[in-house]
């Protein structure tokens, strides 16, 4: 079982990038981990455009991704098309019909969070990118409140069952 939120604020901070610095998207490599929203975690550091590290306006990014879902919601009262595109590419790379890598919320060393996945012939591997003190810092605050949350709702965090949801 996964999730998708990672996936959908990971593509939205490629896009976000590549507007800022003018540059494709497709020019952008980067990931958004940790969890959807206020949790997520950008990897600026190990974020790259064109094949080379670049300079990102983490300011000017978070601030996007903040106000992007609210924009979404008020302009067309919902998304559509990153959802069901975000699922429609893990399954062809989970039945591996293709090759790559997504962002997803999967259970990895005892807890369930947004990381990227790569997939080689339908089989997943965790690809954590390497993190700077202030970008881990943020991913075990998230983390703790992951933690808490499941224990909120009476589940264990290191649980291999992901909850069911309606």
């Amino acid at each position: 079982m996964y999730g998708i939120g990672s996936n959908l604020d990971s593509a939205r901070y490629r896009l976000t990038l590549a507007r800022l610095l003018d540059v494709p998207a497709a020019a952008v490599r980067g990931h958004v981990i940790g969890e959807h929203g206020d949790g997520a975690v950008v990897c600026a550091s190990s974020t790259t455009v064109n094949g080379t590290p670049a300079d990102i306006p983490l300011t000017e990014v978070r601030a996007e991704l903040r106000t992007r879902p609210g924009r979404i919601s008020a302009g067309v009262g919902r998304t559509r098309s990153g959802p069901a595109g975000a699922v429609l590419s893990t399954l062809r790379k989970a039945v591996g019909l293709v090759d790559g890598t997504e962002e997803l919320t999967c259970h990895h060393r005892g807890d369930w969070l947004g990381i990227p996945l790569r997939f080689t012939s339908g089989q997943p591997v965790a690809c954590l990118p390497a993190l700077d003190a202030g970008e881990d810092a943020q991913l075990a605050v998230t983390l703790t409140k992951l933690r808490g949350a499941y224990q909120a709702l009476g589940r264990p965090a290191s649980s291999s069952t992901p909850l069911e949801t309606t």
